[in-house]
């Protein structure tokens, strides 16, 4: 069983906000694979799977600092090991635009992530990191919870395609081939 795991806020309010690409990216790729999300109460998060890969989508429905509750849950009811799993996430010390796969790592700060690598245990765990760049000011909570401008649409949506792609590939392949194919500097 591999998982995917995209963080982000629930509810309308947070939907378009630069800090909610993880969830952005699995409600796009479950569009172009004809998915619903349903909500299970036991994981904590809305789910979806593809039953020809074996692939449990996941997006958290606590916010985004619980995000490992959820994480943790669908490892331990699917015994998935941390090779098989895959989380995505924005990063604003990458460019607008600039999309990295890892096989490991810390948190780079970013809170959601961190819960993740607390209640996994572990950071071991792969990671599709999704710049989104940095505030012009200090005032970083404001600007991950704040929409993506105008002038971001067209790009973003070939951000969102090209990770829709990287995890399907993930899938097919794992890491170290999407890391390959997919790494980019952005802007």
């Amino acid at each position: 069983m591999k998982i995917i795991c995209g963080l982000g806020n629930p509810g309308a309010r947070y939907a378009h906000n630069r800090h909610n690409m993880g969830f952005i990216v699995l409600d796009r790729l479950i569009k172009v694979k004809g998915l619903r999300f349903k909500r299970s109460l036991t994981l904590k998060a809305h789910i979806a799977s593809f039953p020809e890969r074996d692939t449990l989508l996941i997006k958290p429905y606590t916010f985004m600092n619980n995000s490992g509750i959820a994480a943790r849950r669908a490892r331990e009811r699917y015994h998935a090991a941390g090779c098989d799993i895959l989380i995505i996430y924005d990063d604003i010390s990458l460019p607008f635009g600039a999309m990295r796969f890892r096989e490991t790592g810390s948190s780079g700060g970013h809170k959601g992530m961190t819960s993740v690598l607390e209640y996994l245990g572990t950071s071991a765990i792969s990671r599709l990191r999704i710049g989104i760049g940095a505030p012009e000011g200090d005032d970083a909570a404001s600007y991950v919870l704040s929409d993506f401008l105008p002038g971001q649409s067209e790009k973003l949506k070939a951000i969102v395609e090209k990770a829709v792609a990287g995890c399907i590939d993930w899938v097919i392949h794992g890491t170290k081939y999407v890391m390959n194919k997919y790494n980019t500097q952005g802007d």
